[in-house]
């Protein structure tokens, strides 16, 4: 095979593989879409607590701390995190990462409580355009705990 051939076949495959991942992107089903926006997170006690931006990379979703919950500064930095999440500041924090569609849920990602420091897996899906659930838990949904956020317009 000459080289003219085989740098038009590598550029082909190229464009054929970057045209497939536009065509994924663009299939996110509308209650995909609905996870990603501003969040106002509901602490357990019904209280509103911090505030989230979750938003698309690569195709999976991700989510940062846009304002600590009452009571904490915008200085603070999670103590009890490990590994790279240790000492550092919350506010602006990447503490969703890596969800990928599933059906209508975002799942497989992994989510970072700042208030314990504790990693967890998670599962989210949208209810409607304004409320968004986070469930997060150690090896089985099951023994786990729901989160719900509304949407800041």
């Amino acid at each position: 095979m000459n080289s003219t051939r085989r740098k038009a076949l590598c550029a082909l495959a190229l464009f054929a593989l970057l045209s497939v991942a536009g065509v994924r992107a663009q299939q996110l089903s509308e209650k995909l879409q609905n996870a990603v926006g501003h969040w106002q997170i509901i602490d357990n006690d019904g209280s509103p607590g911090g505030k989230a931006e979750t938003y698309l990379k690569d195709g999976n979703l991700f989510g940062r701390v846009t304002e600590m919950r009452p009571g904490h500064g915008p200085h603070d930095v999670c103590e009890k995190c490990s590994g790279e999440f240790k000492n550092q500041v919350i506010l602006g924090m990447v503490f969703m990462r890596n969800f990928h569609p599933d059906g209508d849920d975002w799942v497989g990602g992994t989510v970072v409580d700042p208030e314990n420091g504790k990693e967890y897996q998670g599962k989210i899906w949208a209810v409607g355009k304004d409320s968004l659930h986070m469930r997060g838990f150690v090896g089985i949904p099951l023994f786990g705990r729901t989160a719900v956020w509304v949407r800041i317009p």
